[in-house]
Order: structure tokens, then sequence, then C-alpha cells
């Protein structure tokens, strides 16, 4: 089978981004088929603006369209715009492939996938990562009324042109289903834990480079972005400094990076450091020199239907896990105790979970074994791959008149 997997924001190990697309191709590259990746560029400096290229078998083949999510909002608009229609062009350029796949966000995506549906002829897979606009309408990025009206069109018509619809939790099943589209359309496969990338992390690197042997590592690993409400983590932070002998390492980068090293400076926070973004293989060393790993998101029933990354990576690393506010996968960290949930995104509630594991490292370790268990139990990366590629091959032998 050849797969093309429209991503605009593919990223590999090297990269400081999300490596679900590269995981699964690599892995179906393995099994037998071509994979090929339309994307752009910005969060995998390794990858060339522009041209085609092998990466484990998978021919990347980049558009020469930039992106970060540091841009202004009109600038962001004009990448998924710009990348959107050299994609299509591509869609209609080449007819080399059996199927497409779609991944959102950013929404856009959906319009080189409808012109490989209707005017090439290839089944589609459209697989939703966050369910635009309404996630984008949540937290106020998206105001203006023609836009969002011209958003959900698009996502009306990319829902029912879709030959199959793979979101990534059973909440975003809800959500789309809410809007019409038939649970039979849709196969959740979440965001998944790389087993062996995250069991043979160097505890000693970092802990020693920040000469924080002795002290509890708390890590926060995400887009430090508004919808991560990075607010209530410094409220946190805050509350904490009456507290000894921890250290809260912040990975990743985004619209309030800024803002998050501003507030540190102001009220004097001690403990923290705002690494930026940094590659999967140093991530790999950093989760391996943590204890804990935070997930926060802001108030928004959207954000509970989340399949945060970070939150895979943690517990692949037998990390105990400490939500700032309820999520999906409540009954996950509950059922397996390996963590906390707030349930009402409390500053307080966060930092006394957090004070729990940093005075009884007992419970930490503990937490962090049962953690390991539920990724090896629940969300292997290698199952997940195995049931993405059974519904890929189900799209593709389908009858024509099922589609």
């Amino acid at each position: 089978m050849r797969i093309c997997y429209v991503h605009q924001y593919f990223c590999t190990p090297r990269g400081n981004g999300g490596v679900r697309s590269y995981e699964f191709a690599r892995r179906w590259v393995r099994a037998g088929h071509e994979v090929e990746v339309l994307t752009g560029t910005g969060y995998d400096t390794s990858l060339p603006s522009s041209g085609v290229f092998l990466v484990e078998g998978i021919r990347v083949r980049t558009l020469g369209i930039y992106y970060s999510p540091r841009m202004a909002f009109i600038e962001r608009f004009w990448s998924f715009i710009y990348f959107a229609l050299k994609a299509s062009w591509r869609m209609l350029y080449s007819n080399d492939y059996d199927l497409v796949i779609a991944t959102s966000t950013p929404l856009t995506v959906a319009i080189p996938a409808l012109c490989a549906k209707w005017i090439a002829r290839k089944p589609v897979v459209f697989e939703v990562r966050d369910v635009w606009p309404d996630a984008a309408v949540d937290i106020g990025e998206l105001r203006s009324a023609f836009l969002i009206k011209l958003a959900k069109g698009l996502e009306r018509i990319a829902y029912s042109s879709a030959d199959a619809i793979v979101p990534l939790s059973t909440g975003m099943e809800r959500r789309i289903a809410a809007k019409g589209v038939p649970h039979g359309q849709m196969t959740v496969i979440p965001n998944c834990s790389d087993l062996d990338r995250f069991a043979n992390g160097k505890r000693s690197r970092f802990r020693s480079k920040f000469r924080c042997d002795e002290k509890f590592v708390i890590i926060y690993a995400g887009a430090v972005s508004q919808a991560n409400d990075i607010e209530s983590l410094a409220a946190s932070l805050a509350l904490m400094q009456r507290l000894s002998g921890w250290e809260w390492w912040f990975v990743g980068d985004g619209n309030r990076l800024d803002w998050l090293r501003a507030e540190v400076s102001s009220k004097r926070l001690q403990n923290v450091r705002l690494l930026g973004a940094v590659s999967r293989d140093d991530l790999t060393d950093l989760l391996a020199g943590a204890d804990c790993g935070v997930v926060s998101f802001v108030p928004k029933p959207v954000y509970y239907e989340n399949s945060p990354n970070k939150f895979f990576d943690y517990i692949a690393a037998s990390l105990p896990v400490v939500f700032s506010r309820s999520s999906w996968l409540q009954e996950s960290i509950l059922e397996y105790e390996c963590g906390f949930v707030g349930s009402d995104g409390s500053s307080a509630m966060l930092a006394e979970n957090l004070g729990m594991l940093i005075s009884d490292r007992t419970l930490a370790r503990r937490m962090g074994r049962n953690a390991r268990r539920l990724a090896e139990e629940c969300f292997s990366r290698d199952r997940m791959a195995e049931k993405y590629l059974d519904l890929l091959v189900r799209v593709s032998q389908a009858p024509r008149l099922e589609r």
C-alpha cells in the first residue's frame, strides 16, 4: 500500500515537536508499505526547507512553508493556507499513492485531502488531533465570525467526505459524533508511549549538569502556550516557594514562554529552569532525570478531551503524572494509581499534590512503576500502529460504492 501522510508539523526525534506521524510511518514502512509525508518546516531543523529525502525509509517531501507557534495569528493563518495550496497541488500532480491521511491541526489540511478525494478519487482518512475550530474558539484565538463560519463549514465537509475519521480520544469522538458524524465512521487511536525509547534515558545527564542530584525534579514538557494555562502553573510555583528539596524544569516553547520568563524574574521565583524547545533525544534524558510530570490545560471542555503527548511520554518514562484539572485519562490514572488529577485547575491543589510527592518519594516511585505498567498495557506505540494499519488496509480495500 502506498500511503500519503499530510502533516504540516511533521517531526523526527531530532526536532522539538510530536513524533506520532514519524513513529507510525516508520513502522508501516517496516511492515512493507510505502509512506510519503508532505510537511512544512519549523519544528525540526534537521529537515531541509524543501525537497525530497528519506528518513528511515519514509519519503519526506518538505514544501518550503515555515510555521512557528510564536508567529502572530495572521502569519500562522497564511502559513496554513500556503501549505494547504502546495499540498493540494501535490495531490493533483501525483498519482503515486493509494490512500491519504490528513492530520489536523491545522484544519486546513482538509483542503488537500478533499482534492485527493474529489479529484484524484483516493480514499481519505481524516485524523483529528484537536477538534477545530472548537479549540481555537474556546481560547479566543479565533474570533472573526466569518472565519469561524468558514472553518465550521470546512470541518463539516472534511468529516462527511472522509472514508474514516481517527479522533485521538473518546471525548473527541463524542464531540465529533455530536456534530452528526456516525460512530461507525470513527476509530479512536490515542497518542502513544514509546516504550523502548523512554526505558533507556540517562538519568544522571541533566541532573549532574544542573547540580540537582538530591532534589525532587518536576518536569513540564510541552507547549508553553495560552491553551496550557501557564498562569496557573506560575501561581503554583509561587505557592511552592516555601517547600524545599525540589526543582521544576519547563521544557518547550510557545507564545507564553516570554511571559513566564518575566513572571519568574519579577517575582524572583526560585528552583525554576526554563529550558525552551529541545530535541526528542534530549527530552528522553530530561524525563529520565525527572521524578514526576505535570499536565495543564485551560478550563474548557474541548481540552478535557485532549490527548497530550507529554502524558504518554511521562508514563513511558515511569513518571507519576499530576494533572491540573480533570481529563478523559482520569479513569486510567486512578485505576493504575499513577498520579493525581485536580478537579478545578486550582493552583493550590496542584501545589499540594506536587508537595505530597516531594515529601514522599516512596509514593512517587511506586506511582512511577504503575505509570510504566499503564503505558505497557494500554498505550504501546507498536500496538497502536498495528491497529491504525489495520484500519488503513480496510479503507483502501473497501468497495468503491462504500466510500
